[in-house]
């Protein structure tokens, strides 16, 4: 079955060819042709799959001084690299490399990364390392131990806070143009059950956007 493109692309030539033949046919071809294509796009537009529901959290009151602006919040499953190792080897371990091989551990964590891929079919995910505070709420402290270790600044007693760190797998952040482009539900449903654990809000504490 031809596609939209092509209807208007062969439309388009037929409207060529009898304005070359009757001249007096003008005017009906071109609204025709205007009325097809404003079909064909309405029709493109309704085919887009729609992303799934999510509200996003208010913004960080603490401001990233590396970038600028606030901590960036960042949706997504928290999945330590031993985790995604393991993964790897249970789903798919025929295409890791020799146990014994001095890259086997980042190779089985790429493998594994491109199996939640493949399977769930969204591939615009990220890496991202975010604070994993115990009550969900990331203290003050954290913030000011964050960008003293970074600076190595500040106290020796502030440098020497413990920040629990986790990298996560997120599938969209705040920011605009990411929201935008989360996954579809069924996409989010087949990482949720490959995880095992749904997904939630984290606060990144990369030093990029």
């Amino acid at each position: 079955m031809p596609s939209s493109l092509s209807k208007l692309f062969k439309a388009k030539a037929a409207t060529m060819n009898i304005f070359s033949r009757r001249n007096c046919h003008a005017s009906d071809l071109k609204t025709a042709t205007a009325q097809e294509s404003g079909t064909s796009a309405s029709q493109a537009v309704r085919k887009q799959p729609e992303p799934f529901e999510l509200v996003r959290p208010p913004k960080q009151l603490h401001i990233n001084p590396i970038i600028g602006r606030p901590y960036i919040q960042h949706y997504g499953y928290a999945i330590p690299n031993e985790w995604l190792i393991r993964f790897a080897e249970k789903e798919c371990p025929e295409v890791l490399l020799e146990r014994g091989h001095k890259f086997y551990e980042f190779h089985a964590m790429m493998r594994g990364r491109e199996h939640i891929s493949t399977r769930s079919g969204f591939w615009s995910f990220d890496f991202k390392c975010c604070f994993n505070p115990k009550d969900g709420s990331v203290p003050t402290l954290w913030f000011e131990a964050h960008m003293a270790k970074y600076f190595k600044s500040g106290s020796d007693e502030i440098r020497a806070v413990q920040l629990d760190i986790v990298p996560v797998f997120t599938v969209c952040s705040e920011l605009d143009e990411s929201f935008k482009e989360r996954p579809t539900q069924e996409q989010m449903d087949i990482m949720t059950e490959m995880i095992g654990y749904p997904p939630q809000w984290w606060v990144g504490c990369d030093y990029d956007y």
